[in-house]
């Protein structure tokens, strides 16, 4: 297949940093890889091996045996066995090529899977062997072997992290289309600077070689040239943007590619849609991306209730010496009531009194059409302002550090809104006949949630929308978690105040 003409003088020179070890990794980034495999090998060794010891030991207690446990001893050649046999395992799934590994939540399921099967396996060997074991062996030893395994891989993801933070390792990464679709994929790449990705430029056959939007690179050519680019430009990696490229010109890409030593990625052309919910499937000859429907069932409707019952009323009784200092606090500060209620729209449209500690005037509401008027530093429907004249004292104390939120909490108790969820809109600044408006309300509304942990006011209106959409469209018991941990640094580090 021809590529077409390509002219070298055409081709803008993109400016690469030296830190980020341009080109095809030379020999001195090629032993780093190196040496890493090599210590994610010998740590999943030496942590199948920490397992299988501790797993022993808890045998021989129970037996009452008082030998200690020696790896080189007898065992020895069952431990060998056993450790080749998970090794081989974590090779067949994946676990030691880096490109499937970009997601961590992937990782762990593969590890979870694999530790569990090379259990049985080597429950089968000890068989075979007649090494003696119980079935307090077989629990120790999955239990033992998979939190090992992970504790490792975690320290290897760290570490891997902040190499790639520093300019280690990085990648480059030529995206194919350069319209929105291409230039939100540069963008969400930027910020995961742990994938370890910079993105070089764009291929578009649309648009002129040059600037495509501030702060990001520039189009350095067209889907014809995509050859000789990657060799000119020193890529690694090629991501098509899906959505907004001709299957027609996305196939030649990736047939032009399959003599070079480039990794190619293909979007989905949808947008904040979480890769656990993607699955690919086979119609005849056609691989076709399927996304699961996500939807929470009644029980899991009634587990995210029962598990805001009790955490939220175990942080009543444990933040209630603070709340009572937050009330004080407010009525000392002037006239007015101590706690602020408005009309929020909750879960399917209802609408519900969110309550707050009072941070503003007591005729804060009256004065807010006038300031409207005059300044607002928010975008969309909402308002904003850093030096809202309306804010107490006490209260800009209490927003610095969300302590006037916490009265929802009663909130929460009453069913009204969960722990995690989109943010709870103001019912002037929704219109219900907005697709996107709509899907938020599939849920109820949190105290924290996305939002809160990407940057809470700092977040444009658009960029707000879009993460409590991914919420409602991919929740999981695990993102809860997550939220709720990532909460606690970003209240205490008061990021996004």
């Amino acid at each position: 297949m021809t590529t077409g003409s390509f002219d070298t003088a055409a081709v803008r020179p993109v400016r690469l940093p030296t830190s980020s070890r341009a080109g095809r990794p030379g020999v001195a980034e090629r032993d780093v890889r190196q040496l890493l495999l090599l210590s994610r090998l010998l740590g999943d060794v030496g942590a199948l091996l920490l397992g299988l010891m501790v797993a022993q030991g808890i045998q021989q207690a129970l037996m009452a045996v008082r030998s200690s446990v020696q790896p080189l001893g007898p065992i020895a050649v069952f431990n060998t066995l056993a450790i080749l046999l998970w090794l081989g395992l974590f090779t067949s799934t994946g676990l030691y090529d880096s490109r499937r590994l970009l997601n961590a939540a992937e990782e762990f399921k593969l590890i979870l899977q694999a530790v569990a099967t090379g259990t049985v396996a080597a429950t089968f060997t000890a068989f075979v062997l007649k090494v003696p074991t119980q079935r307090s062996w077989v629990l120790a030893t999955w239990v033992g072997c998979t939190i090992a395994v992970l504790a490792t891989r975690i320290t290897y993801r760290w570490l891997l992290r902040s190499m790639r933070r520093s300019g280690v390792l990085v990648s480059h990464l030529l995206i194919v289309g350069a319209g929105r679709e291409g230039r939100d994929l540069c963008r969400a790449v930027t910020r995961a600077r742990h994938l370890g990705f910079q993105v070089v430029g764009f291929l578009d056959d649309t648009r002129p070689i040059g600037p495509t939007a501030a702060g990001l690179p520039d189009v350095v050519g067209s889907t014809n040239d995509v050859r000789q680019l990657v060799r000119k430009l020193e890529v690694h990696a090629v991501l098509v943007a899906g959505g907004s490229v001709a299957t027609e010109t996305a196939e030649r890409v990736y047939r032009d590619l399959q003599e070079l030593p480039v990794d190619f990625h293909l979007s989905t052309g949808i947008l904040g849609v979480a890769a656990s919910r993607v699955a690919v499937q086979r119609f005849d000859d056609v691989p076709v991306l399927g996304l699961r429907h996500v939807e929470l069932t009644r029980s899991q409707q009634a587990f995210k209730r029962v598990f805001d019952l009790v955490v939220g009323g175990l942080l009543v009784v444990a933040l209630s010496p603070i709340m009572l200092a937050c009330a004080l606090g407010v009525r000392l500060s002037g006239p007015g009531p101590i706690l602020f209620h408005q009309q929020r729209f909750g879960q399917d449209g209802t609408i519900f009194n969110v309550y707050k500690f009072r941070s503003m005037v007591a005729d804060a509401e009256g004065r807010q059409t006038a300031l409207r008027a005059i300044s607002n530093e928010a975008d969309g429907p909402l308002f904003k302002l850093d030096r809202d004249p309306r804010v107490t004292p006490v209260g800009r104390i209490l927003r610095g550090w969300s302590l006037d939120e916490l009265p929802q909490l009663l909130n929460v108790l009453a069913g009204q809104m969960s722990l995690v969820g989109p943010r709870p809109f103001i019912t002037q600044e929704v219109d219900l006949s907005n697709p996107w408006a709509r899907t938020r309300l599939q849920v109820k509304p949190g105290m924290t949630g996305l939002w809160q942990v990407a940057g809470r006011h700092r977040l444009p209106f658009d960029d707000l929308i879009r993460y409590d959409l991914f919420y409602v469209e991919n929740w999981s018991l695990p993102m809860d978690l997550f939220i709720l941990l990532r909460t606690i640094p970003a209240v205490l580090l008061r990021s996004g105040v």
